[in-house]
């Protein structure tokens, strides 16, 4: 006969096992849909109630780290089995390399109610985007991504993907469709990321609705930007032609550069700017006034150039900055901050300032002069200190650096090597 334990732990088994018999579909849904895909199968075998459950989860998503062939035969049992819409699809894999694999899942997704499809795999040819793709006109999500580039050439029936909200290509390039014309398809996307990505021209984004940017890694001869709700924005070019850093006033003499990639920014809170893209911006005449104010700007990361038109393309930034609170920059060789050209800045709200890197420590004295003497609510001056141990008099130039007059009280200067920001 059985003992009152094994009694007690029967009786708690089926217990259990009702209370998971029970459960309402759709928390049982909520669950799996949080579980790896291949834990969510193995539930089958807790109750007849969930054991085809899982075949009608919505969101499939495969990150483990497994082999190309169980990665395949993974997914096409899922997939043959799967009954109802699938909303979300997302796959990573270091392992996949099988084009004609992957073209045969989205031809099977496309057919079922996609809604936020994210690809990242390491195909070691041109993936060129099947057609299917095209299809999936509920998209809401779609990131494409891989350590190669993968080609995708748009219908000519393409009218856009007009629910799209999320965008990010990575070593991507468009065939027969500029970026231009395909996000104009997309009158309701908010979020786009760019990297490692070639435009044979202007890169021209018009985009209504669009919140935030990243642009990195980018070639292209020309940024023009429409993006009147734009909140985030970071830009890193890759390469620019070098007849494009010589060039680039209008008619009239302003910088068209400028005004035409942050210009009209009027809405942006945090702002990044990359060198190469930094060099593109001051490589025009500088205005001595931008057509809007950046009212909305709190944060900003700059990393400058040495030249004299590169700070001065810094100041003509700050200028129209109000409530700048947040400045982040590098300060390289021979960058001149002279009296006599900043003495018009007037950073009231800034309270932090980091140094990303500097070079020399004239330049960096005469920046952290500056600083100090225009800002009247600044807390700390943040210098990594790394850099001020690789200087040969580091004790005489903490010493100089502390003995520069400040316009606020509560300012200090901090050496930290883990400084966040």
């Amino acid at each position: 006969m059985d003992g009152p334990q094994r009694q007690k732990r029967r009786a708690d088994f089926e217990l259990n096992s009702d209370f998971i018999s029970t459960m309402p579909a759709e928390i049982i849904e909520n669950i799996l849909v949080r579980l790896p895909i291949k834990e969510a199968v193995r539930t089958s075998i807790l109750s007849s109630k969930w054991k085809s459950l899982w075949a009608s989860i919505s969101d499939l998503v495969f990150t483990e780290k497994i082999s190309e062939s169980e990665l395949i035969r993974s997914v096409d049992n899922v997939l043959r089995l799967h009954q109802g819409s699938i909303l979300i699809f997302e796959l990573h894999s270091y392992e996949l390399t099988c084009e004609e694999t992957i073209n045969r899942w989205l031809l099977f997704l496309s057919k079922n109610g996609l809604k936020d499809l994210r690809l990242s795999f390491n195909i070691y040819k041109d993936w060129k985007v099947p057609s299917s793709l095209f299809s999936c006109n509920k998209l809401e999500q779609l990131e494409i991504s891989g350590f190669s580039a993968c080609t995708i050439s748009a219908p000519q029936c393409f009218q856009g993907l007009n629910l799209l909200r999320n965008l990010t290509l990575g070593n991507c390039h468009l065939v027969g469709i500029t970026m231009e014309k395909f996000i104009s398809g997309c009158p309701l996307l908010e979020s786009l990321t760019l990297f490692e990505f070639v435009e044979h021209g202007c890169l021209a984004i018009r985009a209504p609705n669009l919140t935030h940017l990243d642009l990195l890694g980018i070639t292209c001869t020309d940024l023009l930007l429409e993006t009147p709700k734009l909140t985030h924005a970071s830009i890193h070019f890759d390469h620019m032609p070098h007849d494009v850093l010589k060039f680039g006033s209008a008619s009239d003499g302003s910088n068209r550069k400028l005004l035409r990639s942050i210009g009209a920014l009027s809405n942006i809170e945090e702002l990044d700017i990359g060198s190469k893209f930094f060099r593109y911006l001051a490589s025009g005449p500088i205005p001595e006034k931008l057509p809007v104010t950046f009212y909305h700007l709190k944060k900003i990361s700059i990393y400058l150039d040495g030249s004299g038109k590169g700070v001065d393309t810094a100041l003509c930034i700050f200028r129209k900055a109000p409530n700048l609170n947040t400045l982040c920059l590098t300060v390289p060789r021979q960058s001149i901050w002279e009296e006599q050209r900043i003495t018009s800045i007037f950073l009231e709200r800034l309270e932090v300032v980091v140094i990303l890197d500097f070079e020399e420590t004239v330049s960096m004295l005469g920046f952290a002069k500056f600083i100090l003497s225009a800002a009247p609510q600044l807390e700390k001056l943040v210098i990594d200190e790394r850099d001020i141990n690789n200087l040969d008099d580091g004790m005489g130039f903490r010493m100089k650096l502390a003995s520069l007059p400040r316009l606020s009280s509560k300012a200090v200067i901090v050496f930290d090597r883990s400084f966040s920001y």
